[in-house]
């Protein structure tokens, strides 16, 4: 049971190349389809290589959270990653370093260091953390997780509460949102009498609408395909005040806007451009070359490149964003040395934890052939039943009690591995799988399994 997360980010790959895979992975549908052709993967001997499988796809990452098949290790790995390359990228040669591959120790650190906006293109962005919840609850809509990986992502949110609440990893407001408020006072100087145009319902754009409004903006135009959807975002996402400032209007009618529109933010779920460099040509004779601010915070990017040629033009994607902002993240790359220290503790408290797990069978298995062996003598001499188990119970936890504790330890510990090896051979204990799934043997492993119960987060 190893945990293996495959996966590509701001970090490893280019815009375009992110773009290639989130396309794929778009929707819920075309996760689960993928999910399903993941846990099809099959080794030499048509057994399954993965158990489960969360997928974690954002604007900057997408990534396969998975946990492997006890006989999947090694070559099986890479065999993975090789056929998540190939699915993605067919008609393409892909760099070894575009898709990173991480196994137990590093693959939970990396999660939990996610989870806690360490890997983040902004340090201590809150968006992330959702983002990974959403990405559990949709494993769990698709019953492609299990006991092994719903207890790696409520550890990583426990983690990532930890980190938030005892280091100041979010103390200074840093993120995207806030950054494209900031440059567009750069180019602007007062935003008060500026007009904005959001295109999309996306979070990132909720949160940078907000910001715009806490600047000082009073005229911000909202357009979705579904007129309806937008209505429902403005009343779920504003509060009363923030409302004045906000108007919908319907998407076939955004194009009139443009001439006396000064920002548009682009934040939607579009396959393709939705602003070409035809759009904004005509619209630049008709603002009497005003300058006009666009921001495409949107994978894959809905706005044509192209269009930064046009003088008094400024476009700015996400990446474009992401270098402006490094300069403002020293308080909290300090404050990351600390989360890191806690992201390690809690890494390898799950990695004990899922270690433990091979002892479980070890131990269910050891109390049953104690206990068949009390039942056979204790028969002899005692006759009802309540007796004769509450006696048995008794006898086999303190008869065990000292055995247990140490396969518990040579679980987790490297060092004495071959413990449970020589248990086995000791006790002749048949670990088949026709053995562990008798009647009752089920029951007793989850029951031993939830002892040390790693709780939700919220």
């Amino acid at each position: 049971m190893d945990i293996l997360i495959i996966g590509l980010s701001h970090k490893s790959a280019e815009i375009g190349d992110r773009e290639v895979v989130s396309k794929k992975l778009l929707t819920p549908e075309l996760r689960q389809e993928f999910a399903k052709k993941l846990l099809n993967l099959k080794d030499a001997g048509d057994r399954p290589l993965i158990k489960e499988i969360a997928i974690l796809t954002t604007c900057n990452r997408s990534e396969f959270i998975m946990d492997l098949s006890p006989w999947a290790v090694g070559k099986e790995a890479h065999f993975i990653k090789d056929y998540i390359s190939e699915y993605f990228f067919a008609k393409k040669s892909v760099d070894d370093d575009l898709f990173y591959m991480l196994l137990n120790l590093e693959a939970v650190k990396h999660l939990f260091s996610v989870a806690s906006s360490l890997d983040s293109m902004v340090i201590g962005e809150p968006q992330i953390l959702g983002q990974i919840k959403d990405a559990y609850n949709e494993s769990c809509e698709f019953k492609t997780n299990g006991q092994v990986l719903n207890k790696l992502f409520h550890k990583a949110f426990y983690c990532a509460k930890r980190v938030r609440t005892e280091t100041k990893i979010a103390s200074s407001p840093v993120s995207v949102s806030y950054a494209a408020v900031e440059l567009s006072k750069k180019i602007f100087n007062s935003l008060s009498d500026k007009k904005i145009l959001l295109l999309g319902t996306g979070e990132m754009g909720k949160l940078t609408a907000k910001h715009f409004i806490k600047s000082g903006v009073h005229n911000i135009y909202i357009a979705n395909r579904t007129k309806e959807k937008a209505c429902h975002f403005v009343e779920e996402s504003f509060g009363m005040n923030e409302k004045n400032c906000v108007d919908v209007i319907d998407f076939s009618e955004y194009y009139k806007l443009l001439p006396h529109t000064d920002i548009i933010l682009c934040s939607t779920g579009s396959e393709g451009y939705v602003l070409r460099y035809d759009d904004i040509m005509p619209v630049i004779k008709l603002r009497k070359q005003r300058p006009l601010f666009l921001i495409d915070i949107s994978v894959p990017r809905n706005i044509d490149p192209e269009i930064n040629k046009i003088s008094n033009v400024y476009l700015y994607d996400i990446d474009d964003i992401g270098k402006m902002i490094e300069d403002n993240l020293e308080i909290r790359k300090k404050e990351a040395e600390t989360a890191g220290e806690l992201v390690e503790i809690n890494a390898k408290e799950f990695m004990e934890w899922k270690n433990s797990l091979n002892a479980v069978p070890v131990i269910v298995l050891l109390r049953n052939k104690v206990k068949d062996i009390l039942e056979v003598e204790l028969s002899k001499y005692i006759g009802e039943k309540k007796e004769k188990d509450l006696i048995i119970n008794s006898l086999t936890n303190k008869i065990l009690h000292e055995p247990i504790t140490l396969i518990k330890k040579a679980a987790v510990d490297s060092n004495e591995a071959n413990m449970l090896e020589t248990l086995k051979t000791l006790f002749n204990l048949d670990l088949s799988k026709e053995t562990l799934h008798k009647k009752g043997n089920d029951n007793a492993i989850n029951k031993e399994c939830e002892k040390g119960k790693i709780k939700l987060v919220k």
